[in-house]
């Protein structure tokens, strides 16, 4: 299972490639622009980026070079209608992995993915650790002291978010924006609920006053990975 990244600012293809590579067993997050996919990967990693060319706010390629040029490495798959030559050339020349015109047959688009996720790169992702546990960002798996947890994803993304951000605070509001995203339904309480789900889930049984996640008064939440696991 592989994670990953859609950018597409057509709500109806991107829940169409969703569904699709959701069905294969991947984990599959998406945004419609390219100002919040800048932000998005400067803080997620992922196995592969299938990336639209126009979009309303920052373009396709602009993101694509920003991501490069910030040390990006993460498989790119350019999705677009631009079909001549030049546009493929600038692309590629950009750092495209690939290139993709619409309308494409989903037969296509599912073997364009497996051939950029066998590159040895993709699937090169450093295990996350704090104290005894291990978050492995492939396969989306978490363990503690060696056994396997099982997290709601939500949970899970909220638990990589803090791991990728040691010892620093957030904000109920700030943890929405970058792991809820665009859902519009989720509020602070909904934070605070997933908050006690994920201590449930990592901390020791009896030790609340010890947990992995701390509350910062009038401030919001850490994750202090320097404490020995108890």
């Amino acid at each position: 299972m592989a994670k990953i990244l859609i950018i597409e600012d057509d709500k109806d293809l991107a829940e169409v490639l969703r569904f699709t590579l959701s069905n294969k067993g991947h984990s599959v997050q998406s945004l419609s622009g390219g100002k919040d996919a800048l932000s998005m990967l400067r803080v997620y990693k992922y196995d592969l980026i299938i990336l639209d060319w126009m979009m309303p706010d920052v373009s396709g390629v602009d993101v694509l070079k920003g991501f490069r040029e910030s040390g990006g490495k993460t498989p790119v798959l350019m999705l677009t209608a631009k079909t001549t030559i030049d546009d493929k050339e600038k692309a590629l020349d950009l750092g495209a992995d690939d290139y993709l015109t619409k309308p494409f047959d989903s037969r296509e688009l599912l073997a364009r993915v497996r051939a950029l996720l066998r590159r040895p790169e993709s699937m090169a992702q450093t295990i996350l650790r704090a104290g005894d546990l291990e978050l492995d960002p492939v396969s989306c798996s978490v363990s503690k002291g060696g056994k396997v947890l099982k997290l709601r994803p939500k949970v899970y993304s909220m638990l990589e978010f803090f791991m990728r951000h040691p010892n620093q605070v957030f904000s109920a509001e700030a943890i929405l924006e970058r792991v809820w995203m665009d859902d519009a339904s989720a509020s602070p309480d909904t934070v605070r609920t997933h908050i006690k789900l994920l201590r449930r889930a990592i901390d020791a049984p009896g030790k609340e006053a010890e947990s992995f996640i701390e509350n910062v008064r009038n401030r919001g939440y850490l994750m202090r990975i320097t404490r020995a696991a108890t």
